[in-house]
């Protein structure tokens, strides 16, 4: 079974981790192990998301998601129990989706990040890489997240793939990007801005910032219905747009005029209306989620300590924002993440006209065993050009 995709010009030149709950102690110690109180390190991008090598209890290298949307710092599960590590007091944890799994504490662990180790005698331990690795197509060996974040400068240089660790204590910023004003409420960072509707009337609100959502803005099911956005938007299409600790999320995807970042002006991006009833995205007191698909177009600078964030645009700020343009959301499987399925099939789109199903493997792409691809090459592909096939 080898359909033909065509990539449609109708679809895409319409649309073309985070639990909310107060942030437990975590009795994190640090130390510089170099001179100077600072830590700079290389990290991959994939979906998006900023993955740093860290060591833990001198093992490794794991990988780490950068995130500001957890509200602390997480080893996963089978990770944890790799490593021995004792595990205490077990709870519900959410995010992304609508779903809760069963996390626990884990008791003195040691992180170190290129040259800065932390020591946490509480870390929690979730079930990261089993709820996310398939839509990551790789293993997530942990997040940081306010328990890291809130205790120093952390700078993203996204454009040269390096993230610098500075000790707050006599930090002073004398570039020329934008200072933001943050607040921090239930370990998550929320920034106060308006959105330009398709009706071009402007709507404030409080919007979360999250380095580990993939999409650029998405916004909750109250925030949706309030605005009546789903009438408002003449073409939308619903999609599954990611998988966080608590399952999938399934939005109405849209294209929106602007979103305003202090003096800069976030232009015909990519939207999604969540639908959620549970979880984050339907709490009542924020907006939405700006994502890194925006934050990806800035050099940004996360600084906890004196409630800002500051941004520098890079070369990629007026990149076009595009969605998938076959209709296919496709996850990995297997040890390697080198099998593909197609989890989710927009109605009408390409990948539907060409008889592709949910459940459908792919074994080879333009006649290349799909085995020679990482999940992210094949995601990018399909977002590349708008009338391309592919087989």
């Amino acid at each position: 079974m080898c359909p033909v995709l065509l990539l449609s010009v109708v679809l895409t030149s319409r649309y073309s981790g985070a639990q909310i709950t107060d942030p437990a102690t975590s009795h994190l110690t640090y130390r510089f192990l170099e001179p100077g109180a600072e830590a700079s390190l290389s990290f991959e991008l994939n979906a998006n998301k900023v993955y740093l090598p860290v060591r833990i209890d001198k093992a490794g290298p794991y990988w780490f998601i950068l995130d500001t949307g957890s509200v602390s710092d997480a080893v996963d599960t089978e990770t944890a129990k790799s490593l021995n590590i004792k595990l205490s007091h077990p709870f519900e944890a959410s995010g992304g989706g609508e779903k809760s799994v069963t996390a626990a504490k884990g008791s003195n662990v040691t992180i170190d990040i290129g040259d800065l180790e932390l020591r946490q005698s509480e870390v929690d331990v979730e079930p990261v890489s089993a709820a996310i690795s398939a839509a990551e197509g790789r293993t997530v060996d942990g997040l940081l997240g306010y328990d890291f974040l809130s205790r120093f400068i952390v700078e993203i240089d996204y454009a040269n793939r390096r993230v610098s660790v500075r000790d707050p204590n006599g930090f002073r910023y004398s570039g020329a990007g934008e200072v933001i004003p943050i607040e921090i409420t239930r370990g998550n960072i929320f920034v106060s801005t308006y959105l330009t509707l398709p009706d071009r009337k402007r709507a404030s609100g409080m919007f979360m910032v999250d380095t580990g959502w993939r999409s650029a803005l998405t916004l909750t099911s109250p925030f949706v219905a309030n605005q009546e956005l789903t009438t408002a938007v003449p073409k939308t299409v619903e999609a599954v747009t990611g998988m966080g600790i608590g399952g999938p999320t399934i939005d109405t995807i849209a294209r929106m005029p602007g979103l305003k970042l202090g003096r800069y002006e976030v232009e015909n991006f990519v939207a999604d209306f969540s639908h959620a009833k549970g979880g984050v995205l339907s709490q009542v007191d924020f907006a939405g989620i700006i994502g890194a698909e925006i934050l990806r177009r800035f050099k940004v600078t996360f600084d906890y300590p004196h409630h800002r964030m500051i941004l520098e645009t890079n070369a990629a700020f007026r990149a076009p924002y595009e969605f998938d343009m076959s209709g296919l959301f496709v996850t990995s499987d297997g040890a390697t993440f080198k099998a593909f399925k197609v989890y989710n099939v927009i109605k009408d789109s390409p990948g539907a006209q060409a008889g592709i199903q949910e459940g459908d493997v792919i074994v080879a792409i333009d006649d290349r065993p799909a085995s020679d691809f990482t999940l992210e090459e094949i995601r990018q592909m399909f977002k590349e050009t708008e009338g391309k096939s592919v087989s």
